[in-house]
């Protein structure tokens, strides 16, 4: 009985990181050049950015999506790999070069996207970079609000 149990219990691991890191990529994917139109909107008003800027940071933007876009596409086949390769057997040496792999594709797409900001912050006035730098530090602030919030929330519904 004790060896079947650590037999389901693997399998619903398994199955949960599959699942957690397919949810994982798709809200990850957000930050990766999905709603870049949005963004440089969201930019040129709270910046206050010129005509040329704003020229600039698209062309940044769009050769940023190009960039990301095979990388993207690797991740959603890696994880497709992994989903049907789901066979009730576990296989740590298999589950660990997928999650290299992913894990890889996640830092190459980070360091993309850290390069992409770089260059879009070059783009900016002295000026723009300290509002820039606030607005971030204020989402920061805001999002650690949420998440405490939500944390408490579901502590008191236990």
């Amino acid at each position: 009985m004790h060896k079947k149990s650590i037999i389901l219990a693997a399998i619903l691991m398994a199955l949960a990181a599959g699942l957690a890191t397919t949810a994982f990529g798709q809200h990850r994917s957000m930050g990766f050049g999905h709603n870049n139109a949005w963004m440089l909107k969201h930019m040129a008003k709270q910046l206050n950015l010129t005509d040329a800027q704003k020229t600039q940071i698209k062309g940044i933007m769009a050769d940023e999506k190009t960039r990301i876009k095979p990388m993207m596409q690797q991740l959603r086949q890696n994880q497709q790999a992994e989903n049907a390769n789901v066979n009730g057997s576990f296989d740590e040496n298999q589950a660990r070069t997928f999650a290299n792999k992913q894990a890889q594709l996640m830092t190459d797409l980070i360091v993309e996207k850290e390069h992409m900001r770089s260059q879009v912050y070059a783009v900016l006035t002295p000026e723009q970079r300290q509002k820039a730098l606030q607005l971030m530090q204020e989402r920061q602030q805001h999002r650690q609000e949420r998440v405490k919030k939500q944390t408490e929330q579901k502590q008191q519904s236990k």
